[in-house]
This record gives structure tokens, C-alpha cells and sequence, in this order.
């Protein structure tokens, strides 16, 4: 073998093991825990209660991610952030995974550098009325004064919509949610649009949900993730797979509740490759073979990780809709874990 090719070949030794290692994955794992940036006034969402207590979907996504990468669901740091403090504190490196319902976009994944995660949360951007206004549908908003998010993807699809379907309306745009539903709640404009689920919740929180309609409109689909930085192909993976073993575990009917009882007796090879005791699905990823029995514990099945934030077994009540097994009326499926 020549000089020149025992060298090359060093090279790409010396550089692979350092892009191996350069994987956030290996970071977290040294590091012992995991950061995510998150809400936390958003009861069903991200929420920190006096007690100092986190609850929320996109909390339960920082959990699971936690359990899934080191075991424990409590070796997690949770950041709370704003709107305009989101993106700069992925970028920087302040946070792992930003889980905070941001909406996955091209623009976002092509252009801003970024890897979305599932997506876990599928919506769409609706419209809630006062139920005195006799609003039943969006077409009836012609020449309507609607609330939204300035700078937001939902301005522009409610321009977008408003134009292709020869309506009018004025904009009131506000600075954030905070702002958005006072206004509307105080009257400042005839309706306001959103994501229902958070349409949703601020409706409950507002004491007036009685006097306030959701309308079944949808104008724009709204995939929502999780976010972490392009170059982490490694974590990236886990994430993904984590999202899809959720869904995998609904399918087979593995439960909180079930779990150990399952790990003792499954005979079902698929199962038994799912929760580890056969198979080496987890060290292939980078984890512990049994890693999704550490999320299902931490989290549960996706049905009980939707129905416990935002679903029948929460005070908000949000029908899963999109976000259901196929066998459901939904469109959530996984890939095999053949």
C-alpha cells in the first residue's frame, strides 16, 4: 500500500471517528442529560405549575425523548422560551430539541438549517367566533375584523385565502397569544384564528367557553414537531423512531399499564423486537434495547400521550381527528420495525 494511500486512509479515520462523535447524541449521552426548550403557561401544551411541576404535550415529548436517550425521564432540563427566543436558542446550542409547537415547514427545513421531528401534532389553522355573532362557517367571516399572530405562517395563509376566495376582512395583528386572545375576548375583532387545539385552550381558560364556537373549517393544514439542528443524523434517528415506536405501541396495544407484564410474556417476534428482549434494534440506534419500554413508561402510547394533554382525558377534549390510527378515522401509522 502506498504512502499516499495509508495516509488518506488515516484521514478518513481520524475524521470519521470525530464526525461520530460530533453527533448531539453522543453530547447528551456524555453530558448525562438532555436539554429542551418548551412553553410553560400553556396548560395541555407546556405548563409549570406553582409547585414547580411541568405537564403538557410537548413536555411529554422532552420526557419520552429523555427516557428514550438515557434511560429516565427526570435527566432532562427543561428551558422555558418565548416565541422570539425559540429559534435563537437552537441555534446557539442552549437547547437540545426545541419542543414547542412549532409548524413544520419547507422553508424551514430547506432554508433556516433545521430537522423536524414526526410530525407529532397534525392541525390545521381555524377560526373561532362569539356564538352570538351567528357565524357557522369561515365563509360567513366576509368582511370580518380577525385576530392573528403577526408575522406568523397563519397571516399569510389567511391573506392567502381571503384573496382566492374574493373575500375581504381587516387584520388585527398582535405580538403574541398573550396579547391575541384579550383582544378578542375584549371585542376588539369579530374572530380569531388559530390552531383549534389552542383555540382550545384559551377558550377554557378565558370562563367563557359556553359563548364561543370553534368552526369546523379548516383553510391550511399545520404539521407540528419538534425541532433540532441539522448535522445530528444519529439523534435525529432516535427522535424519529421514538415518534414512530409511540405510534407502533398504540398499534399493538402496549400501555403504561401493560408494559412489564408484556416484556414478561410477549411470543410475538414483532413485539419482542419492540421492547427489546429479542433483537438489537435499540444498539443499532445508539441506546439500550430497551428503550421504548423506557418511554411507555415515562409517557405512554401515543393514544395515551394525546388523550392525557389534549384529548378525552383532558379538560380540553380535543378529538384526535387526523391524529388517530388509520382503524380510527386518522392517517397516524408507522413504519415496520422489521
Amino acid at each position: 500500500m502506498s504512502f499516499r494511500l495509508i495516509a488518506a486512509s488515516a484521514l478518513l479515520a481520524i475524521t470519521g471517528a470525530t464526525a461520530s462523535h460530533a453527533d448531539l447524541l453522543d453530547d447528551i449521552k456524555e453530558r448525562g442529560e438532555l436539554s429542551c426548550g418548551t412553553l410553560n403557561y400553556l396548560p395541555g401544551v407546556g405548563y409549570l405549575n406553582d409547585k414547580g411541576e411541568w405537564s403538557g404535550y410537548d413536555v411529554d415529548f422532552c420526557k419520552a425523548a429523555a427516557a428514550a436517550i438515557l434511560g429516565d425521564a427526570s435527566k432532562l432540563k427543561l428551558v422555558s422560551l418565548t416565541g422570539p427566543q425559540k429559534f435563537p436558542a437552537l441555534d446557539s446550542g442552549e437547547i437540545d430539541i426545541l419542543s414547542r409547537s412549532v409548524t413544520q415547514t419547507i422553508s424551514r427545513e430547506t432554508t433556516l438549517g433545521y430537522d423536524f421531528i414526526g410530525p407529532n401534532h397534525l392541525t390545521g389553522q381555524g377560526f373561532m367566533v362569539s356564538k352570538d355573532s351567528g357565524v357557522t362557517s369561515v365563509d360567513d367571516l366576509d368582511g370580518a375584523t380577525i385576530c392573528v399572530l403577526g408575522g406568523s405562517a397563519q397571516e399569510r395563509y389567511l391573506a392567502d385565502y381571503f384573496s382566492f376566495k374574493g373575500m375581504s376582512f381587516t387584520p388585527v395583528a398582535a405580538d403574541g397569544s398573550d396579547q391575541m386572545y384579550p383582544m378578542y375576548f375584549g371585542g376588539r375583532c369579530d374572530a380569531v384564528t388559530q390552531e383549534p387545539p389552542y383555540m382550545a385552550i384559551r377558550r377554557l381558560r378565558s370562563g367563557e367557553a359556553e359563548d364561543h364556537v370553534i368552526l369546523d373549517d379548516i383553510i391550511s393544514k399545520s404539521y407540528e414537531a419538534p425541532v433540532i439542528r441539522e448535522g445530528s443524523p444519529r439523534l435525529r434517528e432516535v427522535l424519529q423512531w421514538m415518534h414512530y415506536g409511540m405510534i407502533t405501541a398504540e398499534e399493538l396495544g402496549i400501555t403504561q399499564d401493560n408494559v412489564d407484564e408484556m416484556v414478561a410474556t410477549a411470543t410475538d417476534p414483532n413485539v419482542k423486537r419492540f421492547l427489546g428482549t429479542e433483537g438489537t434494534v435499540g444498539e443499532g440506534l445508539g441506546v439500550s434495547n430497551d428503550w421504548m419500554v423506557n418511554v411507555i413508561k415515562a409517557v405512554g402510547n401515543f393514544g395515551e400521550f394525546y388523550d392525557r394533554n389534549l384529548g378525552k382525558d383532558s379538560p380540553l377534549g380535543v378529538e384526535r381527528g387526523l391524529n388517530a390510527l388509520p382503524r380510527d378515522g386518522g392517517v397516524l401509522i408507522s413504519p415496520g420495525w422489521q
